[in-house]
């Protein structure tokens, strides 16, 4: 069974763990996860957390999972296609101006599951979430990307 995008997978984290900033999230629907994901690593080398001055918001969820839960797409992708292929169909894409695919979240492997999580405390932490709230977020997104799609 093919896994979900990153865009679904993030979105269930997000609804169940900050249903607010799921509204955030259903906000960019018209943003490419490309466009997302600079958004979100904007977001993370700034204080100011969307670039539109509100610094006194609470730490968002959304740009951690957002980029942790990329990141292993991504990882999954280059690892399934050579850097030739890459680079000729982002070349095509550009050429004939078709929109950027969805990246397709896999299954973790034996040892993903811990090196996720770690990176979501990390992240999390950095962004200001305190530690009780980042490991119970890192839960969440292990415990998600886990579960398969047809589990229900």
């Amino acid at each position: 069974m093919p896994g979900q995008c990153v865009r679904e997978v993030v979105r269930d984290i997000l609804a169940e763990q900050a249903p607010r900033e799921a509204k955030l999230l259903d906000g960019m629907a018209s943003l490419s996860d490309r466009q997302i994901t600079r958004v979100f690593r904007r977001s993370r080398s700034r204080r100011d957390p969307l670039g539109f001055g509100v610094t006194e918001v609470a730490a968002l969820v959304a740009p951690v999972v957002w980029v942790v839960v990329n990141e292993v797409a991504q990882r999954s992708a280059a690892t399934a296609v050579d850097g030739a292929s890459r680079w000729g169909s982002a070349w095509l894409r550009r050429v004939r101006r078709l929109p950027d695919p969805s990246t397709e979240v896999p299954a973790l492997s034996r040892g993903q599951p811990k090196d996720v999580r770690r990176m979501v405390v990390e992240r999390a932490q950095a962004s200001g979430l305190e530690a009780a709230a980042a490991e119970a977020l890192a839960d969440a997104v292990v415990a998600r990307l886990a579960t398969s799609p047809g589990d229900g």
